[in-house]
């Protein structure tokens, strides 16, 4: 039987990810813990995608009930001067 891994909040998964990527950078572990610091990683990252999507969910569910206009793309101005 697998065990159901727990989910951290958003603000954790993001705070545990950078503490990773600060390990990782500093180069002085060995690839054994690397990798599995690179798995967790991407553990987190798929769970703070998921929670950023579920939240757009939302507040597009909650324009929608209060008529407002949907959600559009966020666009940069390109800095080329």
């Amino acid at each position: 039987m697998v065990a159901k891994r727990k989910k951290l909040d958003y603000e954790a998964a993001v705070a545990e990810l950078e503490t990773l990527v600060e390990r990782l950078e500093k180069g002085d572990i060995s690839l054994e813990e690397s990798l599995k610091l690179y798995e967790r990683g991407v553990l987190l990252s798929r769970d703070c995608q998921e929670a950023l999507q579920a939240a757009e969910q939302k507040v597009q569910l909650l324009m929608q009930q209060a008529g407002q206009a949907s959600l559009v793309d966020f666009e940069t101005e390109n800095d080329d001067t």
